[in-house]
Order: structure tokens, then C-alpha cells, then sequence
């Protein structure tokens, strides 16, 4: 008998490290060879929920994290090398700004009911950081909307309202009433934590964890959801 294996990714869409901690876990995620069956759940946590709707400038936002945009430098050429070993071709140059992941998120909490979350989470990760994409964009997520299997129309109307707002700050606030306040945090089974891109081995040994050891002061499924 297989075992059962929910895996929650609290992730923000403009963290490399999520796109690459994403990339890891697939990883770790194929070397169990069917022994257990994941079933992945999105949760949103905006690391920057302030920026402007229209976007922020990236050598503004670089300044003000790093002190420069130059200082940044050092870190994209880490964090491209690092992509490319799992099939990640991070193209910053051709990011002109950091959008407001708010609809982002908003949309992804709509594809769940379609159980289209992964996938879509899969084409804007790859819109933004390899295309340069402005994933802020009301008519750009439409239209990854529809390359990732939804509705367009659907998705053009849904983002048009103000339905889902309330739900993803909901969900952000329930993330960091258990203490998880940085990206990316994967959430085995109610009962592990994996903070920060690990490597596939780590990630294994969390699950073996989750999976087959009793531990002490597990979170209460009704903290996470």
C-alpha cells in the first residue's frame, strides 16, 4: 500500500530561490518511485505585498535590497548557475520590473478547483524568469491562464473581480500564525518543514520523516488550512 504524501509549497512568485526549491523537490519527489503518492497545495505568501500595482522599476527594487544593482550582480550569476544544474535558464536581464504578485496568486487559488495549480504555478515561474514577463499584468496571466489548461475567459473575469483577495490574505496569515514567514517553506504532511531550496536529499529526509517517525509537537492540520 502506497503512502499517503501532501506536500504544501509556500512560495511567492518573484523568489528565484522558489522556482529553483520547486525544481529540487521534483527531483526528490521522483526518486521514490511511486512509494508514495504526492498530492502538491499552493500556498501564498507575498514577500513583497507593499510593491505598487503597476510594478516596481528592478534596478529600484535591487537597490533597495542590496544597496545596488551592481551589488545584485554576484547573486544572479550564483542563482544561474545553480538553475541551469535543474533545468532552469534564469534570464534577468529581460525582467524590467518587479510586479505585485496579488492576482498571481489570486489565480492560482482559482485553478485549484480544476486542479490546474501546478501546472500554471510551472508557466508563471517560467514566464517571468525566462521570458521577462510582467506577471502583474491583468492580460498577461489571462493569457498564461490559457496556456496552462484554464479558461481564458474565465480567468479575464475572475481577475476582473475582487473574488479570492480575502482568501489569499487568509492563507498568508495562517502560514505565518505557525511560524512560516520566508519562501520557500514545503509543509510534509502537516508535520515537517523543509525551509529554504534544499537539496533533494534533505527534502527525502523530511518526508521519510513525515511519513514513517513520530514526532513531538506536530502542527494540527487545522493550523495550515
Amino acid at each position: 500500500m502506497k503512502s499517503v504524501l501532501t506536500i504544501d509549497l509556500v512560495s511567492d512568485l518573484v523568489s528565484p530561490w522558489c522556482y529553483l526549491g520547486r525544481r529540487r523537490l521534483d527531483r526528490a519527489l521522483a526518486r521514490l518511485e511511486g512509494a508514495s503518492v504526492p498530492v502538491l497545495r499552493w500556498a501564498p505568501l507575498e514577500l513583497h505585498p507593499a510593491i505598487p500595482k503597476q510594478g516596481l522599476d528592478l534596478d529600484e527594487y535591487l537597490a533597495s535590497v542590496f544597496g545596488s544593482p551592481e551589488a545584485a550582480r554576484p547573486a544572479m550569476t550564483l542563482l544561474k548557475d545553480l538553475g541551469e544544474r535543474d533545468g532552469i535558464r534564469f534570464e534577468f536581464e529581460r525582467v524590467r520590473s518587479v510586479p505585485n504578485t496579488l492576482d498571481a496568486h489570486r489565480l492560482i487559488l482559482h485553478a485549484e478547483a480544476e486542479d490546474r495549480q501546478t501546472q500554471l504555478v510551472e508557466t508563471l515561474y517560467r514566464a517571468f524568469f525566462e521570458e521577462g514577463q510582467d506577471i502583474g499584468r491583468a492580460g498577461v496571466l489571462v493569457e498564461l491562464a490559457g496556456r496552462a489548461g484554464l479558461d481564458s475567459d474565465v480567468a479575464r473575469e475572475y481577475l476582473a473581480s475582487e473574488r479570492g483577495i480575502d482568501d489569499v490574505r487568509d492563507r498568508e496569515a495562517r502560514m505565518k500564525a505557525v511560524g512560516l514567514t520566508g519562501v520557500p517553506s514545503f509543509v510534509i504532511n502537516d508535520r515537517v518543514a523543509v525551509l529554504g531550496a534544499q537539496e533533494p536529499d534533505t527534502i527525502l529526509e523530511a518526508i521519510d520523516q513525515a511519513l514513517f517517525h513520530e514526532l513531538p509537537d506536530s502542527p494540527p492540520r487545522e493550523s495550515l488550512h
